[in-house]
């Protein structure tokens, strides 16, 4: 299995996952878990960790979650080597550490108290990701981090979707589509392109 939470089986094995076309879909099935706060973090914590190996703008070329993050790189930035404050550090293709800390939230807002802790522990990264299904976050965090939220999230298509969900199941990745720029799709109408 290519996702490395402690949960990921289980919950892939469940379902949870299956025939996604839209972020919506997830959030739904997310809400509908029995109001326990941990089990719905895991799930949006399994799925950004495909979103990460999945999306190319993120440029990650390994990823570890916390329990798993190597200890070369947890005594580089002062990691704990507890689930306090870090869900996970990935490895650009440039070789940069980027921290990230995922917050599924059913409000719009993620306030500065939540995510905090993530400031704190990871303030010798020069990068640092927050993932939340949030919109609106205090100006305070925007300046510290980048962020994708849930307006990224639901703007994914259903080949996105289609791509992340295969790769959580650890089936081959079906091919993304290729849309021709302006100029070649005038060249192939054309005819003068073959």
């Amino acid at each position: 299995m290519s996702a490395k939470h402690s949960k990921a089986r289980h919950w892939i094995q469940k379902g949870i996952f299956d025939n996604l076309t839209s972020f919506s879909i997830l959030e739904e099935r997310i809400n509908a878990l029995p109001d326990i706060q941990t089990d719905r973090g895991d799930v949006f914590e399994i799925f950004v960790e495909g979103f990460l190996a999945t999306q190319p703008l993120h440029q990650c070329d390994e990823h570890w979650v916390v329990g798993d993050i190597p200890l070369a790189i947890r005594q580089q930035y002062q990691l704990p080597s507890d689930h306090t404050g870090i869900d996970g550090v990935y490895r650009t293709r440039r070789g940069t550490h980027v921290a990230y800390q995922v917050k599924y939230r059913r409000e719009n807002h993620l306030t500065y108290e939540e995510v905090a802790p993530f400031l704190g522990v990871t303030d010798r990264f020069t990068e640092r990701v927050i993932f939340t299904t949030a919109n609106k976050l205090v100006k305070k965090v925007e300046e510290r981090v980048r962020t994708v939220r849930g307006t990224d999230f639901r703007a994914l298509t259903p080949e996105d979707l289609a791509r992340l969900v295969a790769w959580l199941n650890d089936r081959p990745l079906p091919p993304t589509p290729k849309t021709p720029k302006p100029y070649q799709a005038a060249a192939l109408r054309k005819g003068c392109l073959s």
